[in-house]
């Protein structure tokens, strides 16, 4: 088959033989922007529910103590406390990925 220029062109391969699509290669060439997002995700979701609940309206989506606390039934202390709780715990996880970064 020759295109408008005159030079061959092939069929584009479906699979090429002996390709081996196991998860684990599907995971390693995932783009760098959906590994960050996954693991993001993660993170969030080995946070207490409350401490994920606030760190998303607080920081995420920019409301207010004012609004979280009767949101939630907490009182402003223990919103307070579970942001900083949820905060250290995505920096801790941070730190274990990017062992050189402050």
């Amino acid at each position: 088959m020759k295109n408008t220029n005159g030079l061959s062109q092939r069929p584009m391969l479906g699979r090429l033989p002996g390709m081996d699509t196991s998860s684990h290669l599907r995971t390693a060439f995932r783009p760098a922007s959906e590994q960050v997002w996954q693991t993001f995700l993660a993170a969030l979701r080995e946070l207490p529910p409350d401490a994920r609940a606030v760190l998303l309206l607080h920081d995420v989506l920019g409301a207010g103590f004012e609004d979280i606390v009767p949101l939630l039934g907490l009182d402003p202390s223990a919103c307070r406390q579970r942001l900083a709780l949820a905060r250290n715990h995505l920096h801790a996880r941070r730190a274990r990925l990017e062992p050189g970064r402050p």
